[in-house]
C-alpha cells in the first residue's frame, strides 16, 4: 500500500485514518466510561485506560511501523505514538483534568489528617500528569494543571494548622509538630509526587509554619527563645536552630534574642559583684569564664557541634554581648587588670596549681575572654609589671607556660602588641648566659668576692620603669658591683649598667644565741633588708635616723623593710628588736640585733615587699598607658596623613579610630587633642579655606 507510485500510494489515507479511528475512539468509548464515575473510581478508571491507550498505541505502531519510518519522516509529521498520546491529552484528559486534580488534591489532605490513603494510585495519576508532557519530557503541564494547584491548598492547609498550633501549643511542642509535618511531606515527595516538586512544596510549608508565626514563637510567654535560654533546653534549642536556618532570615531575630541574653546574663553578675567589690575578685573572673564557657558550648564551634553549630550570627552576638559587660568595671578596678591578675595567679608558683593541660586550658579561655577587651593596652601594661615580678623573683612556675601566653596574645593582638613580653622573657635567658660568663670572668681573673653574685640584666626598654635610688651599699656588696661593672664594660663598651635594688634579693648567714647556744639561720630577704642586717656587722643597735643617714633609702620605704625585720605587727620573725615596741616607726626609735633569736628551721623567709600591685602601682600603671595611647594616637594619625596629604576631620578621626581600636577604644576628643597637638608641633596644618581640612607637612 505504501510503497506504490502516486496515484496508487495510500500512505496519507492510511496515516489519517489512523489518526481519525485514535480520535472516534477516545470520543466514544474511553472519555464516557471515565466520566460516568466520580472520585477514587473515576481515577482508577483513569489510570487503567491510560494503561490500556499506551498498549493499544505501541501495538499499532509496531503494525504501521512502515508509517513511521518513511512517510512521517519525509513529511516531518508526528510520530504515530506521539498522535496517540496527544490525542489522549486533548480528549480525554483535558475534559477530566479538573475533576482529577480535585480528587487527588482530596486524597492528600486526607493523609495529612492521618487517614490511610491508597499512596499508589496517586503516584499513578501524578505520573499521568508528567506524561501528558509528551515525548519531550516536558514537565509543563504537570506544573500548571497539578503542581500549581497543589501548592496553594498546602499554603491554605498550614497556615490554618500554624494558627491552631500557635494558639493551643508551647514553643517546644509547636517546633515539635512542625519539623514532623516538614518530614512528612518530604516523605511525601518520594512516595507520589515529581523529584522537582520537593523544593517548592517544602518552601510552602516553611513559609506558612515557620516564616509568618516566628516573631510570635520566639516571644511566646513562659515558652519562648529566652526561656529556652534560661532553662538551658538544648534539644529544643538545636531544633530551633535545624527549623529556623531553613529560611532566609529565620536566623537573625533568634540571633538578637541570643545577645540580650548573654549581655543581661553578664550585667546581672557584674551587678552582683559590684555590691561586694572589696572581696576577693578572682572567682569573679572564673564566673565570667564559666559563662563563656556555657554560651560557647551552646553556640557550637563547628558544624554539628552545639545546639548553634557554630553559626556566624551567634558567634557575633555572643561576641557583641561579651563586649557589653566584660568592659564594665568592678568597682575602682577594670576587668583588664582582673584578668592579668587572674593569670599571675595561674602563672606563679604560689598560686594555683593545676597540671599543663589544665593550665594551657585556662590560659586559652583567658586569652578568649581577653579578645573582648576594648582596653586590651591596660591589660599588658598591668600583665607587664607581674610578668616583670614573675621572672625577677623566680616566681614563674613554667617558663613554657609564660611562653606560651605570649604566643596566644601575639595571635590575637600581632607581635607589636607582645614584643615586649618577649624581650622580657628573651633578657632572662640572656641574664643566664651573662652569669656564666661572668663566673668564668671571676674564676680566670682570680678575683675572690666575698659573696656569690647573680645578676639580671635587662633590657630598659622591654621592661617597666623602676625607680632609681641612691642606696649606699655595703662594702660587700661593693666589691660585687664594682668587679661586675668592670666585666660589663670590658663586653659591652657602649652599654650603660643602671643598677635597680628594689627587686633584688639576698640570702644572709645570721648567727644568734638563744639560750647561750649558737644557732645559724639562712635568711633569705631583699637587698634592702640586706643592707640593714648588714650594718648589725658594725655595732648591735642604731636609731631609724642613723640607719636611714647610712644607707641614705626613702624614708617611708625604709619604715616598710624595718618593720618586716622587727616582726611587723604580726611579730612573725624577730631578727631585730625596736625600741618602743609599737605599731609606728619614728627617727628616735632603737632598732637592736636580737641574739636570742630563734626558730626551728634552718631557712627561714622574711616577708619582703607585696608582690601584688599595690593602689600607687595601678595609677601609675594607668598613666602609663594613657602616656602610651597618646604616642599610639599622634603615631595613627601622622601614618594617615603621610598616605592621603590631606583629609578633613571626621574621616581623619574614624580612620585613626578604626586603626587603633585592636588595642584600645580611643576617644574622640583625645584624637582632636593629639591633632591640635600636631599641628602645633608643625607635622600638621589646617587649609587656609577650610578649618576642617588637615594638611601634611613634608
Amino acid at each position: 500500500m505504501c510503497t506504490q507510485k502516486p496515484p496508487n500510494n495510500w500512505s496519507e489515507h492510511l496515516y489519517n485514518n489512523y489518526c481519525e479511528a485514535v480520535k472516534d475512539y477516545l470520543t466514544a468509548r474511553i472519555l464516557p466510561r471515565i466520566k460516568e464515575k466520580h472520585d477514587e473510581s473515576m481515577l482508577r478508571e483513569l489510570v487503567r485506560r491510560w494503561e490500556n491507550h499506551k498498549l493499544l498505541i505501541r501495538f499499532l505502531s509496531h503494525v504501521f511501523k512502515y508509517l513511521d519510518r518513511f512517510y512521517v519522516k519525509r513529511l516531518s509529521l508526528p510520530e504515530l505514538s506521539e498522535v496517540g498520546s496527544q490525542n489522549f491529552h486533548d480528549i480525554v484528559f483535558n475534559a477530566v483534568k479538573r475533576e482529577v486534580r480535585t480528587a487527588i488534591l482530596e486524597l492528600i489532605r486526607r493523609e495529612r489528617e492521618c487517614e490511610i490513603v491508597d499512596k499508589k494510585l496517586i503516584k499513578e495519576v501524578v505520573e499521568i500528569f508528567v506524561e501528558m508532557g509528551g515525548s519531550r519530557n516536558s514537565l509543563e503541564v504537570y506544573v500548571t494543571d497539578f503542581e500549581e494547584q497543589l501548592l496553594s491548598t498546602t499554603a491554605d492547609y498550614y497556615s490554618r494548622e500554624s494558627a491552631k498550633w500557635c494558639e493551643k501549643d508551647s514553643f517546644p511542642e509547636y517546633m515539635r509538630k512542625a519539623e514532623d509535618r516538614l518530614k512528612q511531606e518530604q516523605e511525601r515527595v518520594t512516595h507520589y509526587l515529581h523529584s522537582s516538586t520537593e523544593e517548592k512544596l517544602l518552601k510552602v510549608c516553611e513559609e506558612q509554619l515557620l516564616q509568618g508565626p516566628e516573631q510570635s514563637l520566639l516571644e511566646k510567654e513562659n515558652s519562648g527563645c529566652e526561656v529556652l535560654l534560661l532553662d538551658n533546653k538544648t534539644d529544643d534549642l538545636s531544633r530551633m536552630f535545624r527549623l529556623f536556618s531553613r529560611i532566609a532570615t529565620g536566623l537573625p531575630p533568634i540571633g538578637n534574642i541570643v545577645r540580650k541574653h548573654i549581655t543581661d546574663v553578664g550585667l546581672q553578675l557584674v551587678k552582683k559583684q559590684s555590691s561586694t567589690a572589696d572581696t576577693d575578685l578572682m572567682p569573679y573572673v572564673q564566673e565570667l569564664l564559666d559563662i563563656h564557657d556555657k554560651y560557647t558550648d551552646l553556640v557550637g564551634t563547628g558544624p554539628e557541634k552545639g545546639c548553634f553549630q557554630g553559626h556566624t550570627i551567634f558567634h557575633k552576638a555572643m561576641k557583641e554581648a561579651f563586649e557589653v559587660f566584660v568592659n564594665k568595671d568592678i568597682g575602682k578596678t577594670s576587668t583588664a587588670e582582673l584578668l592579668s591578675n587572674f593569670c599571675d595567679n595561674l602563672l606563679k608558683k604560689s598560686g594555683e596549681r593545676l597540671s599543663d593541660e589544665a593550665l594551657e586550658d585556662k590560659l586559652e579561655k583567658v586569652v578568649r575572654l581577653f579578645s573582648y577587651l576594648s582596653d586590651k593596652d591596660i591589660f599588658a601594661e598591668f600583665y607587664k609589671k607581674q610578668l616583670a615580678k614573675r621572672l625577677l623573683l623566680a616566681r614563674s612556675s613554667s617558663d613554657d607556660a609564660e611562653r606560651s601566653m605570649i604566643a596566644k596574645l601575639k595571635l590575637r593582638c600581632g607581635a607589636q602588641f607582645t614584643s615586649k613580653l618577649e624581650g622580657m622573657v628573651t633578657d632572662m635567658n640572656l641574664s643566664s648566659d651573662i652569669q656564666s660568663a661572668f663566673n668564668d670572668y671571676v674564676r680566670d681573673k682570680d678575683v675572690k668576692l666575698d659573696t656569690d653574685l647573680t645578676l639580671q640584666v635587662l633590657t630598659t626598654g622591654f621592661w617597666p620603669t623602676y625607680k632609681s635610688d641612691e642606696l649606699n651599699l655595703p662594702t660587700e656588696m661593693l666589691q660585687c658591683i664594682t668587679t661586675f661593672k668592670a666585666f660589663f664594660d670590658q663586653r659591652h663598651s657602649h652599654r650603660q649598667l643602671r643598677w635597680v635594688h628594689s627587686l633584688g634579693s639576698a640570702t644572709v648567714l645570721g648567727t644568734f644565741s638563744p639560750g647561750g647556744k649558737v644557732k645559724k639561720h639562712d635568711l633569705m630577704v631583699s637587698t634592702y633588708q640586706a643592707c640593714v642586717l648588714l650594718l648589725f656587722n658594725s655595732q648591735d643597735s642604731y636609731t631609724f635616723d642613723e640607719i636611714q643617714q647610712h644607707l641614705n633609702l626613702p624614708v617611708e620605704e625604709l619604715k616598710r623593710y624595718m618593720m618586716s625585720l622587727a616582726g611587723g605587727a604580726k611579730g612573725k620573725v624577730k631578727i631585730l628588736t625596736k625600741t618602743p615596741a609599737n605599731g609606728d616607726v619614728s627617727a628616735t626609735d632603737v632598732f637592736a640585733y636580737n641574739s636570742s633569736f630563734t626558730d626551728r628551721a634552718r631557712r627561714i623567709k622574711v616577708p619582703m615587699i607585696a608582690a601584688k600591685i599595690t593602689q600607687e602601682e595601678k595609677d601609675s600603671t594607668r598613666a602609663t598607658v594613657d602616656e602610651d595611647r597618646k604616642h599610639a594616637i599622634e603615631a595613627a594619625i601622622v601614618r594617615i596623613m603621610k598616605t592621603r596629604k590631606s583629609l578633613d576631620h571626621q574621616k581623619l578621626v574614624l580612620e585613626a579610630s578604626t586603626q587603633l581600636m585592636r588595642h584600645f577604644k580611643p576617644d574622640p576628643k583625645q584624637i582632636k587633642k593629639r591633632i591640635e597637638d600636631l599641628i602645633h608641633r608643625e607635622y600638621l596644618e589646617r587649609d587656609s579655606n577650610n578649618a576642617n581640612l588637615y594638611k601634611y607637612l613634608a
